[in-house]
């Protein structure tokens, strides 16, 4: 079963801000359909799939006051939002 988690979240030195996603549970053809389809910087590691996405300030999901004092909240909004935007896109592989 597709499970995606937030591994890391920041700031580049170029000013540019990053979440990387680690979805598990995939199996090996829908591995193979998502790095080949997905934008973005996507690795497997320990047969997961770790996916990089970069957004500048003004979307990045935790630049808001709300996010620094609600993070937990903010982390799980973002990999429920990250789990249905894959599985919605492992559909087109059917």
């Amino acid at each position: 079963m597709l499970s995606v988690k937030v591994e890391d979240y920041g700031e580049t030195e170029d000013q540019m801000h990053y979440v990387t996603y680690r979805a598990s549970g995939l199996s090996e053809k829908e591995l193979d359909f998502l790095l080949n389809n997905l934008e973005g910087e996507t690795i497997v590691e320990d047969g997961d799939l770790l996916l990089n996405i970069f957004y500048s300030r003004k979307f990045f999901p935790f630049a808001s006051d709300d996010a620094h004092f609600k993070l937990e909240d903010f982390i799980k909004r973002e990999e429920i939002e990250m789990t249905y935007f894959i599985a919605s896109f492992l559909e087109d592989m059917k």
